[in-house]
């Protein structure tokens, strides 16, 4: 639990980064989906923190609850996620 605690203050941390350093990294685009971007982040800047905390909140959660969805899982999903996996893994050898 301590892990799950641990990257959920991470992954608020990285938002909260992020969140102040694209509108920085922004500043001299003319690209319109840049400038649209860097002008949502201007507008929800007093949303930071919460927009951090909400995001360690689910991090954790989505981290606590996965083992159990996992094993309540249906067999074909089971299956077809290690299919997936196998898969994968053939194309990375190739």
């Amino acid at each position: 639990m301590h892990e799950h605690i641990f990257v959920a203050v991470i992954a608020a941390l990285v938002n909260l980064l992020l969140s102040v350093l694209v509108p920085c990294a922004l500043k001299k685009t003319d690209i319109p989906l840049l400038t649209e971007v860097k002008k949502m982040f201007g507008q929800h800047k007093e949303m930071l923190l919460t927009s951090s905390v909400l995001v360690g909140v689910i991090v954790f959660l989505a981290l606590q609850t996965a083992p159990v969805v996992k094993q309540e899982l249906p067999e074909y999903l089971t299956n077809l996620m290690k299919l997936n996996t196998i898969n994968n893994l053939n194309s990375i050898n190739k």
